[in-house]
């Protein structure tokens, strides 16, 4: 079992602005092979915290170019613990296995009634 120093999770600075974190299975001369990327925010607190850099695929693997990444660094031990955790956080939430599992409980012949009448409101 590898040690965590010894991961290879790394934070790129992307030419259009953007940072993130990910793991890097392999690199070429022209593009990384990243699992997991996450991007990398920061709120208004000054907090930094993780979110989904796709967050509408169920994609796990990337390649980024070379061209567009400004600078890349590994991250620290405790910033590779908590990227670590926040990318694993799907496999220990509930299983919930597909959408139609709660196909039961919802009827989308269900027909809503809304009052005609309308009530104005004086401010």
């Amino acid at each position: 079992m590898e040690s965590i120093n010894e991961i290879d999770i790394r934070h790129f600075k992307l030419t259009n602005g953007e940072n993130v974190i990910c793991y890097v299975q392999s690199s070429s001369e022209h593009a990384f092979i990243v699992e997991r990327p996450a991007a990398v925010q920061v709120s208004p607190a000054g907090v930094w915290t993780f979110a989904d850099w796709f967050p509408f695929s169920d994609k796990k693997v990337f390649k980024i170019m070379k061209r567009f990444v400004i600078n890349h660094t590994e991250v620290v031990d405790e910033t590779k613990e908590s990227y670590i955790k926040y990318s694993c956080q799907d496999m220990v939430k509930e299983n919930i296995e597909s959408f139609e599992d709660y196909s039961d409980e919802i009827n989308i012949d269900d027909t809503f009634e809304f009052d005609a009448e309308e009530t104005k409101t004086i401010h």
